[in-house]
């Protein structure tokens, strides 16, 4: 039987606690649709033993590259495993191979499911829905995570949260570095945390972004921007403008008129400034990435895929656009592999005949420019 109902009744924290009490096992799906989110929370006999965000840049496979625990390749050949094998999860996956160590994928997946729960006490508003499913049992859980232990932290750092907000208005803020001039030069005593997210950064990523990159929580990046603001170090440059899901869909009409209409300098300058307040959404570097090859700028564009790619690498569309845009730079490896990636990930895709005959193309003229080099 399904538990359901919206969050204005039942708060995250009373959900998860009571699953909890009740030792369920089953998934959780919450919504909100004023963020355009959702998470999905796996109970395994009353403990997390899965948690995601489906808007998160936080990923098992970047955190596991950020820390220096796989590699690329590795990454792109466990997802095409787990395309062809959807009920089998990442780090099963990668366990399997051999690519990392059982006791560092559950080092990542615990901080993945303890982030994902702090974010997710925040929302106020939504829907959830919990459904039992007995095989979740069946699976090799990897981390389980106590639901009691993270709502003591979550509710801890909603109330810190509150305090940072006078410095760090919240994720969407942009730090960035002061200017010195008028600053009494004198040696940086800063602890290795706090040099990690300056040498970070650039005036352009928010908060959130930098987590991300970072393989850090949201909480603990803002927290240091705190104590660097507070400093005199950091300033806050901007507060990045959030619209709604509707504002944003009107937005991304219009880059789409301007683009048809051959107005590609506002249409690139639109889609840059969104990719600027959105950089966790995976189809607003795309249309960075479109904007850019229509005022050819095919180099830039590869980059704005790449981006994409990076942020979903499940995403067919990235793959195919970051093909193109690289074969044109040159890149013959780099288009091989997007492609073949694509052709893995969209078996039904009316254009995968093209694809596959493009990539047949390529190979040909890399073995043909192998051999001319040995000749040589």
């Amino acid at each position: 039987m399904a538990i359901e109902g919206p969050l204005a009744e039942l708060g995250v924290g009373d959900v998860l606690q009571l699953l909890e009490l009740a030792h369920k096992t089953g998934v959780l799906t919450i919504r909100s649709d004023r963020l355009s989110d959702e998470s999905i929370i796996h109970f395994s006999r009353g403990a997390i033993v899965f948690a995601v965000r489906r808007r998160s840049t936080r990923r098992l496979g970047q955190l596991l590259i950020r820390a220096g625990k796989l590699t690329q390749r590795e990454l792109d050949r466990a997802l095409e495993i787990q395309h062809s094998e959807p009920t089998r999860r990442l780090a099963e996956i990668l366990l399997e191979m051999g690519s990392v160590p059982e006791e560092e994928l559950e080092r990542q997946l615990r901080f993945q499911m303890e982030a994902t729960i702090y974010e997710l006490m925040a929302w106020t508003d939504g829907y959830f829905k919990f459904e039992e499913r007995a095989e979740i049992e069946e699976l090799r859980l990897l981390a389980r995570v106590r639901v009691d232990s993270l709502l003591m932290e979550g509710s801890r750092r909603i109330d810190e949260w509150s305090r940072l907000e006078a410095k760090v208005p919240g994720p969407e803020a942009v730090p960035a570095l002061s200017p010195t001039a008028d600053r009494d030069v004198s040696p940086l005593d800063l602890k290795p945390d706090e040099w990690e997210v300056l040498a970070e950064l650039d005036g352009a990523r928010d908060v959130r972004q930098l987590a991300a990159d970072l393989g850090r929580s949201e909480f603990q990046v803002g927290k240091v921007v705190f104590g660097l603001v507070s400093t005199g170090l950091v300033s806050i440059a901007e507060q990045r403008v959030r619209f709604s899901e509707q504002q944003l869909r009107a937005a991304r009409e219009q880059v789409e008129t301007l683009l048809r209409s051959g107005q590609v300098d506002e249409a690139q300058k639109l889609a840059a400034d969104l990719e600027g307040s959105y950089p966790e959404r995976v189809e607003l570097a795309i249309l960075a990435g479109r904007a850019l090859l229509a005022q050819h700028r095919v180099r830039a564009a590869a980059e704005a895929f790449g981006r994409a790619v990076a942020l979903d690498p499940l995403s067919p569309e990235a793959h195919y656009r970051l093909g193109f845009a690289a074969i044109r730079t040159g890149e013959l490896e780099r288009a091989a592999r997007a492609w073949d990636n694509f052709v893995v990930l969209s078996p039904t895709s009316e254009v995968r005949q093209q694809v596959r005959g493009a990539l047949v193309a390529v190979r040909t003229l890399t073995q043909v420019l192998e051999r001319a080099v040995d000749g040589a």
